[in-house]
């Protein structure tokens, strides 16, 4: 049992899918274990905005190197930041992230949005825990 106060991820989750409302439709990336969006560069701009007021943080190429050391992991993760990719995350001083990763997409028509939820502090079963409530928050538990 996740022995971890999940109250502010929760509610973090809560907030930024009613802002965005029926803007995207959420689909579980197993791939990075995230919740993933696809949507049109037309919607760029406005959904960027959002994202940006929940996360508060934005790491791209040209700044990731000096990111705290989570971040660190989590861009390592992903494979690293390419240029006009970036990672927005919540307060990364505080134990368990909200993050967003921001992918353009090669044909300049599309780009794709990954959020996750990670606790540096859990162990790997606890972050598995986490993720899977997380899913839920989403309305994706069970579903792959």
């Amino acid at each position: 049992m996740l022995n971890y106060n999940t109250a502010r991820l929760e509610k973090s989750c809560s907030q930024l899918l009613t802002t965005l409302g029926k803007r995207l439709t959420w689909k579980w990336d197993k791939r990075f274990e995230t919740v993933l969006a696809e949507f049109s560069v037309a919607d760029k701009e406005k959904i960027h905005q959002i994202l940006a007021g929940h996360m508060g943080e934005t790491w791209e190429k040209d700044n990731a190197a000096k990111a705290p050391e989570v971040v660190q992991v989590v861009i390592n993760y992903l494979g690293g930041l390419n240029s006009g990719q970036a990672l927005l995350t919540s307060d990364p001083d505080q134990d368990g992230l909200l993050l967003c990763a921001w992918w353009p997409w090669g044909n300049g028509k599309t780009i794709s949005i990954r959020l996750a939820v990670f606790a540096n502090s859990l162990s790997d079963e606890d972050n598995d825990e986490l993720t899977r409530l997380f899913r839920g928050w989403f309305g994706l538990q069970g579903k792959i």
